[in-house]
């Protein structure tokens, strides 16, 4: 990466990983502008969502392997806006679009994949669940950018972090606990994008749902706290 294009830093493990990645291949995509990266991250992004239906190991494996790529490409494309000075209004929408299409495409059909296939109408409960949880947090994520979403979890300064450094505070544990689980495993574009490649590659898709929908509601729980918590001391 050239030198004052660095990219911002990621401080969830997962975005990490994936930017890590990423700066790796960007090399190999620097004659693409950044909307062609985004468009082909988006493609394969659909096609990986769209193979969620089949119940076929191979067919899954593929899935996982295109949402993986459309993981991977979907940071690319911003890593090339930032080296060529490319970025605009209409790479950051088209950027946003293919991510919740293909958000919405996974929740979508991976239940109804599973629906197909042993004829269980419950999936299609959790399914649902999941998508009204899914898009609640991001919700609550883009009203908390208007200020800052990891106003809590950034900076020395930040009136979370000054919590969970008191030393006589019976919360201590808690909200440590909170921190870490909301810093990196609480829901996040890239965070879902893994764990649902994960249990495809694992052949466990009805398990994945139930598990990425109890975990996408503790996500959205510890959201709603933390906002009470910053409303209280704001």
């Amino acid at each position: 990466m050239k030198e004052g294009h660095q990219v911002p830093q990621r401080d969830n493990f997962f975005e990490d990983i994936y930017s890590r990645a990423a700066n790796k291949i960007t090399p190999f995509f620097l004659n693409f502008t950044p909307n062609q990266v985004t468009i082909l991250s988006g493609f394969f992004g659909m096609i990986g969502s769209f193979l969620l239906i089949f119940d076929n190991y191979l067919t899954l494996f593929s899935a996982a392997i295109l949402i993986q790529l459309f993981s991977i490409l979907d940071l690319v494309d911003g890593n090339i806006a930032r080296i060529k000075n490319l970025q605009s209004k209409f790479g950051m929408w088209l950027d946003i679009f293919f991510d919740k299409l293909v958000d919405l495409l996974i929740i979508f059909i991976a239940p109804l994949g599973v629906y197909l296939s042993n004829g269980d109408p419950n999936i299609l409960i959790w399914g649902i669940v999941l998508m009204g949880s899914v898009f609640f947090n991001q919700l609550i994520m883009i009203l908390n950018n208007t200020k800052n979403y990891f106003e809590f979890s950034r900076g020395s300064g930040s009136k979370f972090t000054k919590i969970i450094e008191g030393k006589n505070s019976k919360l201590n544990f808690f909200f440590k606990f909170i921190y870490f689980f909301r810093k990196h495993l609480t829901y996040q574009h890239n965070t879902f994008l893994f764990l649902i490649s994960f249990f495809a590659i694992i052949d466990e898709i009805p398990f994945g749902i139930y598990f990425l929908t109890l975990h996408s509601l503790i996500s959205l729980l510890l959201s709603i706290i933390i906002n009470f918590i910053k409303i209280g001391k704001d």
